[in-house]
């Protein structure tokens, strides 16, 4: 009765919260000796099998897995339980999958009868039982750290509207987790869980919170303090959360924050203009956005943003998948124009390609100030204003009228469309001269300066435009040219403030506070001596930018740049070649690569060093893992470890750095070496659903599962295999390992159905999608068996699509070596097709193999040309999309399954009708792989 009367206490708090609150099992409020009877009746219970007369009271139960899930460190949580629970799972009449469902069913229970919080986002549907004891622990130990790092790091973007709103709080506060553990990601993911427990934590020592009970605060922050760094990142937080209380804005705890706000979204950066001067000319830049606050209130663009591919108006070509998830200048072959959008996804849903325009776009002009800087790059002035003395370059539409001023002289355009002058503005302007640029939009600045002093600001544009970061100080000086004693200050026009020039000084130094993430409007204006009255003034535009700027799979140094695709990668994808990766930085400059395996502690397990020429490309990286990765120093350590770490360093340059983990997944296999030298694969299964099925595949029928029982220890055979484990559309697969002397007698066969080749087709994609994604053990063995399959597969089905006569070819390659594949290369190339077009396309693809040798990038946008003249009669549509489609289709089929269904088989039909296509593609694919293994050049920038 006691448990029962105190939830439903809390309940009603809870519930006259606006927006309603959740309780916690693990707010159970109970003092030790009490919390010590309940956990010795529920173990009592469990040694007696958990009877009918013991499941009647459940919620001891209830507050029993809340407080083993706030111990759960991330391991197997079933386990845990048993052991705080001797008999949980063991009794001869357990049914393992009966009395799971029955924690989850009680939890349900809890939910309905005490308002208990519900789990929810991918977390709920892939862990759809232990989701629940793990979200009433509210956050488990081994998460406090990370909690009191989150919001140490985010202090200088909170505000009072953040601390009135968890909802805000939560979705401010996840949408800056990108840099942490995969598994305090998921934590994160339910925002407003996240919001909730984050303002308990922040209210001050002596003050009650409205979302968790005062003994469960006392006892996160309590875990929090175990440590000095948390405990130090805490108390700054929670410093900064008092300064804004006190400000004035907000009473210290209500918790009655109204149910809709009208608060300041913060603004993404637009889209910025720059220009460099190349070839004697200027040439136009696109600075891409950071598109983070969108990401974290709008799940659809996230996903959105990081599986298609995006076009910039003014770039000839898309941006592969995830390139807006970077930090980047994009060329522009083509001034952007007015009436299409900056940036649009291909394929995106018209509300998230709506919302990217509405947050990204570019002044429409027709005239664009830049202001020239040293090293030759001019940056745009958003204010269109110029001041005497310095240097501009105009740009304009075609059909604006240019001013006939003797300082402005007529330069080359930098692009078709718009013409180009350099400006070069004289101390004296005449009043006539200030007029013809009025006439265009340009303003004359020379009675007053506003600029940043103090600390650096991240971006100043020398006149109107200041970028600090959150937390840093915004401190301006106002210089005038005329006497003046006051200004006047507004920002976003808001109340005006006045300041007072010190005495016989023309600047004043005064300071902006509490400005919050996003855009800011400030004006000044300088009052005259005499009367009072505006004098002069002059605007900027200052932003507030999130420390955390969205780096996702990219971390960066001064000058340096890493890049991963896909932008977030796991450990097992580093390893395995599914991920890729690339550095950027000065041209021909020499960096220190290091790549660490880590164990779930961080400690250092093996090291690997190498010495690499920047830019390093994705090839290079894939040629570094084939001949780095797999060698003994980092094999005999990556089954143990938990994470591997990637940094790149200059001295006097710059340093990145990158954490890819191993990844916290519902199903994931174990595979270890017994004493006779034979493998064994375990399941670990965190899904406690109970009805995983698992097969094996065999090399020699790699399209055929044998069905295994998931709770048992497996063999792995002599000649390998794969390993797959399905839990409802969770799955995890792993390629076996092989005995050394069965590697050349096992030879994969592919039986062929002739019946429908479009289901045949599909087949050999899922196929060989799944041996393409089974993660590898640390076995080099494994990583040939797994090439092996893979060529298999991708000629089967190159074969089938192709025709006979380019099947026989495919039959010719594989017993010759690499010199006698480049005698191949005549007869592919007249095999593409005998009409004229497809000829020409052959000779073109031919004649360029050498280019694309070391350049995926190169290869893509070199085949699209190629098949430009045939790709319209297919119906493919796009060339540049279909050269994407059809390199994947040549050489990774597997890797198409992630397109969407139904552009996938209409673009597999089309392929089907035109099957000179893939022989085209092919003929690209492995013209440049037979001239790269006969060439056997080392690694594009590594060191030797």
């Amino acid at each position: 009765m006691q448990l029962d009367d105190h939830f439903r206490m809390l309940h009603g708090r809870r519930q006259a919260l606006q927006p309603a609150a959740p309780v916690f099992a693990l707010e159970h409020d109970l003092s030790g000796d009490d919390l010590e009877l309940l956990l010795a009746a529920v173990r009592g219970a469990v040694a007696h099998g958990l009877d009918a007369r013991y499941r009647a009271w459940w919620l001891p139960f209830v507050v029993f897995a809340a407080e083993i899930g706030y111990d759960y460190v991330g391991d197997e949580y079933w386990p845990l339980l048993a052991q705080r629970a001797p008999g949980w799972e063991s009794g001869p009449q357990w049914n393992v999958p009966r009395n799971r469902n029955r924690i989850k069913q009680w939890f349900k229970q809890f939910a309905h009868d005490y308002g208990g919080a519900e789990p929810r986002g991918g977390f709920a549907a892939n862990f759809n039982i232990i989701a629940w004891p793990i979200t009433h622990a509210v956050m488990p130990a081994d998460l406090q750290r990370q909690m009191a790092q989150l919001l140490f790091e985010s202090r200088g973007v909170l505000s009072a509207e953040l601390l009135a709103d968890p909802n805000a709080l939560g979705a401010c506060l996840a949408s800056r987790t990108g840099g942490y553990s995969e598994r305090f990601r998921i934590f994160c993911a339910s925002q407003s869980l996240l919001g909730q427990v984050a303002v308990a934590l922040l209210s001050g020592d002596d003050e009650e919170s409205p979302y968790l009970v005062r003994s469960t605060l006392i006892r996160l922050v309590a875990g929090l303090s175990n440590e000095q760094s948390s405990r130090s990142w805490l108390a700054r937080a929670r410093q900064s959360a008092d300064v804004i209380r006190s400000s004035g804005f907000l009473s210290k705890a209500t918790g009655d924050a109204p149910a809709q706000r009208s608060r300041r979204v913060p603004a993404v950066t637009n889209p910025k203009l720059l220009l460099r001067h190349q070839g004697g000319g200027w040439h136009p830049y696109l600075e891409l956005p950071d598109l983070t606050p969108l990401q974290a209130r709008h799940q659809q663009v996230d996903q959105e943003l990081r599986s298609l591919r995006a076009r910039v108006e003014g770039h000839p070509r898309p941006l592969a998948r995830g390139r807006l998830l970077y930090p980047d200048k994009v060329p522009l072959s083509a001034w952007p124009r007015p009436d299409v959008p900056a940036i649009e996804l291909e394929r995106g849903s018209t509300a998230v390609n709506n919302l990217i325009a509405e947050h990204c776009s570019i002044d429409p002009g027709p005239w664009w100030v830049f202001r020239k800087r040293s090293g030759g790059v001019a940056i745009e002035v958003k204010g269109k204003f110029v001041r005497p003395g310095n240097e501009y370059c105009l740009i304009g539409r075609l059909d604006s009228k240019t001013p006939s001023l003797p300082w402005i002289v007529q330069t080359m355009a930098p692009v078709e469309g718009v013409h180009a002058f350099d400006l070069t503005v004289p101390q004296i302007i005449s009043a006539a001269e200030v007029d013809q640029l009025a006439a265009i939009g340009l303003a004359v600045v020379s009675d007053v300066s506003i600029r940043p002093v103090g600390l650096v600001p991240g971006s100043w544009d020398g006149e109107g435009a200041i970028e600090w970061l959150a937390g840093e100080p915004a401190m301006l000086a106002v210089t005038s040219a005329r006497a003046s004693e006051k200004c006047v200050v507004t920002v976003d026009r808001g109340l005006p403030f006045v300041l007072e020039f010190p005495e016989d000084q023309p600047e004043l130094i005064f300071s902006l506070e509490n400005l919050t993430v996003g855009t800011h409007d400030v004006n000044v204006s300088l009052l005259a001596s005499e009367t009072g009255r505006p004098l002069i003034s002059g605007s900027l535009a200052i932003t507030i930018r999130d420390l955390h700027t969205n780096r996702e799979g990219a971390t960066e140094g001064t000058a340096i740049r890493l890049f991963t695709t896909p932008a977030r990668p796991k450990m097992t994808e580093l390893w395995d070649g599914r991920a890729s990766l690339s550095i950027d930085g000065p041209l021909q400059t020499k960096a220190e690569l290091a790549i660490t395996l880590r164990d779930s502690e961080g400690r250092e397990l093996a090291k690997l060093h190498r010495s690499v020429s920047v830019p390093f490309s994705d090839s290079a990286w894939e040629r570094l893992t084939d001949q780095e990765l797999r060698k003994k120093r980092l094999f005999s350590a990556y089954e143990e470890a938990e994470s591997c770490e990637v940094s790149v360093f200059r001295n006097g340059v710059g340093f990145a750095s990158m954490v890819c983990e191993r990844g916290f997944d519902p199903l994931r296999w174990v595979l270890a070496k017994q004493h006779s030298g034979h493998h064994e694969a375990r399941l670990i299964d965190r899904t406690g659903s109970g009805d995983t099925q698992v097969h094996l595949f065999s090399v020699e029928a790699p399209l055929v599962g044998e069905q295994y029982d998931s709770r048992q220890p497996i063999a792995v055979p002599a000649a390998g295999g794969l390993l797959q484990a399905t839990s409802g559309t969770m799955t995890a697969a792993v390629i076996l390992p092989p005995e050394p002397n069965r590697l050349r007698q096992s030879h994969p066969a592919v039986p062929r159905c002739w019946d429908d080749q479009l289901l045949e087709v599909q087949r050999l994609i899922e196929g060989h999608r799944r041996w393409l994604d089974a993660d590898l053990p640390a076995d080099p063995f494994a990583h040939h068996q797994q090439d092996q399959v893979l060529e298999a597969l991708t000629t089967a089905l190159v074969s089938l699509v192709a025709g006979h006569r380019w099947a026989n070819l495919e039959r010719k390659r594989d017993p010759v070596g690499a010199h006698r594949q480049l005698e191949l290369l005549d007869e592919m190339s007249k095999l593409v097709g005998a009409a004229p077009k497809q000829r020409a396309v052959a000779q073109q693809i031919a004649g360029h193999l050498w280019q694309w040798l070391d350049s995926p990038a190169a290869l893509s946008e070199g085949f699209a040309d190629a098949i430009k003249a045939i790709v319209p009669s297919s119906g493919m549509g796009d060339h540049d999309a279909a050269a994407e489609f059809l390199l994947a289709l040549a050489s990774r089929p597997g890797s198409v399954a992630s397109w969407a269904d139904a552009e996938r088989d209409r673009l597999l039909r089309c392929v089907l009708l035109s099957p000179v296509l893939i022989r085209a593609a092919r003929f690209a694919v492995l013209g440049t792989e037979a001239l790269r293994d006969a060439s056997n050049q080392p690694a594009f920038g590594v060191g030797r």
